[in-house]
């Protein structure tokens, strides 16, 4: 009995103990179980923030200098920056040949020359020449006895059937010798020879070839006693009269470029542009660096217009009518383009609310810029913060920092 009492004192006694040391970890492990149940709601709510609003007294409102107004629809009128060149049409670039061809016996033509139409270029010479003025009046005297003997036959051909076979033989010879004579006057004015004025007597070897269009020479390749073969360029002329302006327009900037825009050049670097010129023709295909040519046609010529040269130059771009706000109006702040818009108005002195909504930016001109809101905001009814805008943001750093 007493052995038993004893056990039972130890084994309570032992009880007391585990109790005791176990009971402060278990406090300690409820009490952090308690804490992060706190922790984890805070940091949900703040991945889950909610729209930005300030507020206003009716004292702060008025020292900010709010003004509240509406977005505007605007056309706006700014400009597109391209590069491009002095460009000549082909119709306007001419390379001068002889069909018949001929020694040079004179020419004096340099590069860069300016020369008028009918000027004369170069002197040929060539004996077949004279072969060709020879074959034009022979052709011509048997053309006029074919005139004498058609008038003769054509008598005899009215009473005698004999005769009229003779009539229509005559006739087809004479009509023979008028094809070969048309020929032969075309070959001479090719050779720019009046055949109308030709007889034995004014017969010549040399020609002269005058030039087809007023312009600049740009290229001689012959020179004096060289044989100019038909095949041969003797000159190259290019005419300033029709000059175009080559723009090259990024594909990203084709759909605001239209015919009938104007723009303002200046050759090489000047960034005057002093020169004046009418878009008149867009370009359908796109090079490798993704431009598309534009050509405009300059208002008049300028002695400065070289062809191939540089030309820098702004296009006028219209835009269609877009809702613009003072910008001013717009803030930046963390890349972001904010604007302040009044939810409510209450209370007397009045209180202000504010929220603050991120936009969309387009062109600025003229101390405007083109803004999108947001689909849930009306244009037409909600007030805008128009002036005092950057106040609002000065005022909600300020709080945060608070």
């Amino acid at each position: 009995m007493p052995y038993t009492m004893h056990t039972l004192f130890s084994v309570s006694l032992l009880t007391l103990l585990l109790a005791a040391g176990c009971s402060p970890s278990d406090k300690q492990a409820d009490k952090a179980d308690a804490n992060l149940a706190e922790v984890t709601p805070t940091k949900s709510d703040s991945t889950t923030a909610g729209p930005v609003r300030v507020s206003l007294t009716q004292a702060q409102y008025d020292v900010a200098a709010i003004q509240l107004g509406q977005p505007v629809l605007r056309t706006l009128n700014t400009t597109l920056k391209a590069n491009g060149t002095i460009d000549v049409p082909a119709s306007n670039l001419v390379s001068v040949t002889e069909t018949f061809g001929g020694y040079i016996l004179k020419i004096d033509l340099e590069q860069c020359m300016k020369v008028r139409k009918g000027q004369p270029l170069v002197v040929l010479e060539n004996p077949e020449y004279i072969q060709l003025q020879q074959d034009y009046l022979d052709a011509k005297a048997k053309l006029e006895y074919a005139d004498l003997d058609y008038a003769r036959q054509q008598e005899l051909s009215r009473d005698n059937v004999n005769a009229l076979k003779q009539f229509q033989q005559v006739r087809s010879n004479r009509q023979s010798l008028q094809a070969q004579l048309a020929g032969m006057a075309q070959r001479l004015a090719i050779l720019h020879i009046n055949p109308d004025k030709l007889s034995p007597s004014q017969l010549t070897r040399q020609v002269t070839i005058p030039s087809p269009v007023s312009g600049f020479v740009t290229n001689v390749p012959v020179n004096n006693g060289r044989f100019l073969n038909p095949s041969d360029i003797l000159v190259e002329i290019t005419n300033v009269d029709h000059l175009h302006v080559r723009l090259s327009i990024f594909e990203k900037d084709i759909s605001r470029i239209h015919a009938g825009q104007i723009i303002h050049f200046g050759m090489g670097g000047d960034p005057s542009y002093v020169h004046r010129g009418e878009i008149f023709l867009i370009g359908k295909s796109i090079a490798a660096d993704r431009t598309i040519s534009v050509l405009a046609h300059p208002d008049g010529y300028a002695n400065d217009f070289i062809p191939g040269g540089y030309v820098s130059a702004q296009v006028d771009v219209q835009t269609q009518p877009l809702q613009t706000l003072p910008e001013v109006a717009v803030v930046s702040y963390g890349g972001k383009s904010l604007v302040y818009v009044l939810e409510k108005k209450q209370g007397n002195p009045a209180t202000y609310q504010f929220r603050q909504v991120d936009v969309k930016t387009g062109v600025r001109v003229n101390g405007f810029v083109a803004v999108t809101l947001p689909s849930d905001i009306n244009p037409a009814t909600t007030p805008v913060v128009v002036n005092g805008a950057y106040s609002l943001l000065a005022k909600l750093n300020n709080s945060e920092e608070e």
